[in-house]
């Protein structure tokens, strides 16, 4: 019997205070991962100043990064709804967008 989705998806997590001395974190989370899946360093630095540039200072900024067959997707959490205007409700929620994709 089999109970894993053979969908599943592993995901590495970040949050981040909103301290900007702190954003180095993402770049080495990012080269880390990247060695793994064995991506070149082309474009490495671009790709963590585009997550670095979704580092908030107002509060935590969630981060999460996955493997694929052929690369790393990195995604930033977000509000949307009424917590994106900074309400929280019951029809408050997040989502994930999909901020650097790295293939090899």
């Amino acid at each position: 019997m089999e109970f894993a989705d053979a969908a599943a998806t592993d995901y590495t997590y970040l949050t981040l205070p909103p301290d900007r001395t702190l954003t180095s974190c993402i770049g080495l989370v990012v080269a880390g991962l990247a060695a793994r899946a064995r991506i070149g360093v082309a474009g490495l630095d671009e790709a963590v100043n585009l997550l670095e540039e979704r580092h908030s200072v107002q509060g935590p900024t969630c981060y999460r990064f996955s493997l694929t067959e052929d690369g790393l997707v990195a995604e930033v959490e977000e509000p949307f709804g009424d917590m994106a205007e900074g309400v929280a409700s019951a029809e408050s929620a997040s989502r994930w967008r999909t901020v650097v994709e790295m293939v090899s």
